[in-house]
């Protein structure tokens, strides 16, 4: 993917990402579902079920940030599907077949924390609040961010190693 061509899939997947979060207030939810339709994943109801409780630092217990899970899950997915694709060598320890899975959501996390200084909710939002205003527009660009952390991810670094501009 071009640089202009993977400006315009951020830009787009962040607003819907935003849209989304704007009516559902869920960080796990909106990019995953925005990210899953970036980079073509048929949805349905299970898969539309599975960020629901991971948002709030995994049902509103301060941990992992929503935003970052799903960051994490949409490189799990694109990573496995383009692994498959073009490895041959399926015989390999499943640890191994996998590891650019592992690599890329290693990354992503580490520029997830520097980004925001921490993976966890109760860091990005003390007070669990999803109410004021401040709090909203923070969470929103925790969203917008991670859904940028992560298109980077897949994308840009590939184009990177292929000397694709």
């Amino acid at each position: 993917m071009n640089n202009e061509d993977l400006e315009i899939l951020i830009k787009k997947t962040k607003d819907r990402a935003t849209e989304i979060f704007a009516k559902t207030e869920n960080c796990a939810y909106s990019p995953f579902i925005a990210l899953m339709e970036a980079i073509n994943v048929p949805l349905n109801d299970e898969i539309n079920a599975i960020p629901i409780g991971f948002a709030g630092g995994i049902s509103g217990s301060g941990h992992i940030c929503g935003a970052l899970w799903a960051s994490i899950a949409t490189i799990s997915i694109y990573q496995k599907k383009f692994v498959d694709k073009n490895n041959e060598n399926k015989n390999e320890p499943f640890t191994l077949h996998y590891i650019s899975v592992h690599n890329k959501s290693s990354e992503t996390y580490k520029n997830f924390v520097s980004t925001f200084g921490s993976p966890n909710c109760k860091d990005l939002n003390t007070k669990f609040d999803l109410i004021s205003e401040e709090q909203r527009k923070k969470c929103t660009y925790i969203v917008r961010k991670s859904v940028e952390i992560t298109l980077r991810e897949l994308f840009e670094k590939e184009s990177d190693k292929n000397g694709k501009q």
